[in-house]
């Protein structure tokens, strides 16, 4: 299984200040892509990731983030550092609570083109989420979808922290390249997050 799969599942538990932070209503990704969020949302910046590293590095004794292992932590950080890797936030969400998010980033990865091909993913993540997450991940949703005109995989599942449900969008953006979208909330704001992840899937604007 690719690393990229457990990569793009992570959501992250911010308790974060919101200086350094730019609003996010139209805004314009690095990795090519224009798109609009809600203006409760917020980006989190390179510069913020850095003033914050004890967050994601530390103990995790604040928001139970010692529940996400070190070493998915620290793949996040570089990823961020790196330009490798974006992070929208709900800034009105309550601090030192799980504060819904959506990470995005892009990779070179297939998506099924055969209903066999699809049963057999769908058969293979609960397992290999599970195997990261280190407890049992149910996938409520696993199918083919067309957004923005292009062919995308739709993923629902738990999330890594209990309590929490993820939301994901692989989207084929050529055959180099796919964007992946993915959407974490605590699971009492589900459908919150699920209308407001589509407006922003509905939004994307590839250059």
């Amino acid at each position: 299984m690719q690393k990229w799969l457990a990569i793009a599942a992570l959501l992250m538990l911010l308790t974060l200040s919101k200086a350094g932070t730019a609003t996010a209503e139209d805004y314009e990704s690095g990795f090519g892509f224009g798109i609009s969020v809600p203006n409760v949302w917020l980006v989190l910046t390179r510069s913020e990731v850095t003033n914050s590293a004890e967050v994601f590095l530390g103990d995790g004794g604040v928001s139970g983030l010692g529940s996400v292992p070190l070493a998915m932590r620290r793949a996040v950080y570089d990823r961020v550092q790196a330009g490798e890797l974006e992070i929208f936030y709900r800034r009105e969400d309550t601090p030192g609570s799980f504060i819904d998010n959506v990470n995005v980033l892009m990779q070179s990865a297939d998506l099924p083109s055969t209903p066999d091909q699809l049963e057999n993913i769908c058969q293979i993540l609960p397992t290999e989420f599970s195997r990261v997450f280190g407890r049992p991940i149910a996938m409520d949703v696993c199918e083919m979808r067309e957004r923005i005109g292009r062919r995308s995989l739709y993923l629902e599942f738990d999330g890594a922290v209990p309590g929490t449900t993820t939301l994901q969008y692989q989207i084929q953006r050529s055959q180099r390249a796919t964007l992946i979208m993915t959407a974490t909330a605590a699971t009492e704001n589900l459908p919150r997050m699920m209308g407001e992840f589509e407006e922003m899937i509905a939004s994307i604007r590839l250059r």
